[in-house]
């Protein structure tokens, strides 16, 4: 795979990315904005985008040709990412722990307790290179965290007044792109230009990421996301943000998923990997002459 040419350099730098509110003709430029497939998100654009910019309660973005036509919009808002909190799990571990530490404290003890004792500490040590006196300081160390999580769970619910409040393990900062939507009127002069690429593909790595990347600098960041909508049976949409995007669906965070999301596909990115991933998607933007296209 080959960089991205010095031709198509100019031509994609051409494009301007403006907040929909900085400019008073937008809207009315809005009004021209088609999308098939996105007709819901146009219906947005259309009737509650402006007021929402207006107020930064979603930062809205129009990406324009040269010749001031809008190609596609994207809108952005703080969010965050979270590991469940199992609190059963919590709480089954807390009573394993305290399992291990009796087991500990009976090993000081003469007959069963003790051979009991060195059994379950001789158990737990296996495979593992550490003495058994270490052991009994991680397990002290262990019951005694999980002992404090469970008393301050139960605090916690005893004072917390707000009824709302969901529990959880650890939370990451992320940046939500809600809206991603390309002009059905743009894509046939897209086609002119030559490039192999999607439009809307090309303007994410053009001027999304370094949007989300960039905020970095002014407030932590851990995550981009965004909820893919994806009717199709074999996945289409999802499969495009993976691989031509980068999003993937993992399994071990978690968000909140607003009734506007419902039946949508959670996916993210590391926001580091992003900065990177941008690099190499213009340093392999054009396939070789001995490239086999499919």
């Amino acid at each position: 795979m080959g960089k991205i040419t010095d031709e198509q350099k100019r031509i994609i730098e051409k494009f301007s990315c403006e907040r929909l509110s900085s400019n008073p003709e937008n809207k009315n430029l809005i009004k021209n904005f088609v999308s098939e497939k996105g007709s819901l998100l146009v219906d947005y654009l259309h009737e509650l985008a402006w007021d929402e910019d207006v107020e930064c309660k979603t930062a809205y973005y129009l990406v324009k040709s040269p010749e001031n036509e809008i190609a596609l919009f994207f809108s952005l808002k703080c969010g965050a990412l979270f590991d469940p909190l199992d609190e059963e799990s919590v709480e089954e571990r807390a009573k394993r722990l305290q399992k291990l530490l009796r087991a500990v404290q009976e090993i000081n003890k003469n007959g069963k307790e003790k051979e009991l004792a060195i059994q379950i500490l001789e158990n737990f040590r296996s495979g593992r290179n550490i003495t058994i006196e270490q052991i009994k300081r991680n397990i002290k160390i262990n019951a005694q965290q999980a002992q404090e999580l469970l008393q301050s769970l139960d605090y916690d619910k005893r004072h917390e007044q707000n009824e709302q409040i969901i529990r959880v393990g650890h939370t990451y900062p992320g940046i939500d792109l809600v809206h991603f939507c390309a002009n059905d009127l743009m894509k046939e002069k897209w086609k002119s230009y030559g490039i192999q690429h999607p439009m809307g593909e090309v303007m994410f790595w053009k001027y999304i990421a370094p949007i989300i990347y960039e905020t970095q600098k002014s407030i932590g960041c851990q995550y981009a996301y965004l909820f893919a909508a994806d009717a199709s049976r074999d996945g289409v949409l999802i499969n495009y943000y993976n691989v031509a995007l980068k999003f993937e669906e993992p399994t071990n965070l978690g968000t909140n998923k607003p009734s506007y999301d419902l039946c949508c596909v959670f996916m993210c990115q590391e926001v580091n990997e992003l900065k990177r991933n941008r690099q190499e998607y213009f340093d392999n933007f054009n396939p070789d002459d001995d490239d086999i296209i499919v």
